[in-house]
């Protein structure tokens, strides 16, 4: 077997003239790599508005019948100007009143529809993505609580990677007790999706003020948020 040369890094780079050329090649492949994985977590819709809205109309009223409340998913003047934004997003469209890279928090009343709105927007992706087999992450609809608790019985790490829809984002206990521990499962969870520039998306009924003051997560997590999240504030009162 033949005997590894351990070069020094200079010997390298004075016998490699392309060296500079491969290092920014490499690193463009890593970049066009990283670039392909955050596209896997979107699936973009290239629908007009009006089929966008028909669609959206028929799986929220999907997402009611699961709730067992036979009636119709309605687009009226309250949450016509987020299901607009919602298609920008969805489309990948410039126009749309934020940053296209981030997730949306959906902030607004109780009863206002938050809920309703990214469940059927996470219903509609997951049904198109499963019906046709398409290679893009499903989105995993979640309640804070309950990703707590899960986050407890597993670890961050297995949710840090997987794109989420956290509802009712800031009602979960912001510290628990593990193993006589004081823990903090979702600043953690929050910090390793951010880290790892994971698609979060979330409805929550309070400001981002409030989400990074000292009774919520604190201020290093309130700039996650804003690092991660749209903001968008869901107008009306409860339906």
């Amino acid at each position: 077997m033949e005997k590894r040369t351990d070069l020094s890094i200079r010997e390298v780079i004075s016998t490699n003239s392309q060296f500079l050329q491969a290092m920014q090649e490499d690193a463009q492949e890593i970049v066009a790599r990283e670039k392909e994985k955050m596209l896997k977590q979107r699936l973009p819709l290239p629908l007009a508005y009006l089929d966008f809205k028909n669609l959206f109309r028929s799986f929220g009223t999907v997402c009611l019948h699961h709730r067992n409340q036979n009636r119709n998913f309605i687009i009226d003047n309250d949450n016509t100007p987020m299901i607009e934004q919602l298609y920008l997003y969805a489309t990948g469209n410039p126009s749309f009143e934020g940053n296209l890279g981030k997730g949306i928090m959906l902030q607004g009343k109780y009863g206002c529809g938050k809920t309703l709105i990214l469940e059927t927007y996470s219903l509609l992706h997951n049904h198109v993505i499963r019906k046709y087999h398409l290679n893009y992450l499903l989105l995993t609809f979640i309640k804070s609580v309950e990703l707590q608790e899960q986050i407890l019985k597993q670890s961050a790490s297995a949710f840090a990677k997987r794109p989420l829809i956290i509802d009712e984002f800031g009602r979960e206990s912001k510290t628990v007790m593990d193993y006589g521990n004081i823990s903090r499962p979702v600043s953690e969870l929050l910090s390793l999706r951010n880290d790892a520039g994971t698609l979060t998306h979330g409805t929550t009924n309070f400001t981002l003020a409030t989400l990074s003051s000292d009774e919520f997560y604190g201020g290093m997590i309130g700039d996650r948020l804003k690092a991660m999240f749209n903001f968008i504030t869901l107008k009306g009162e409860s339906r």
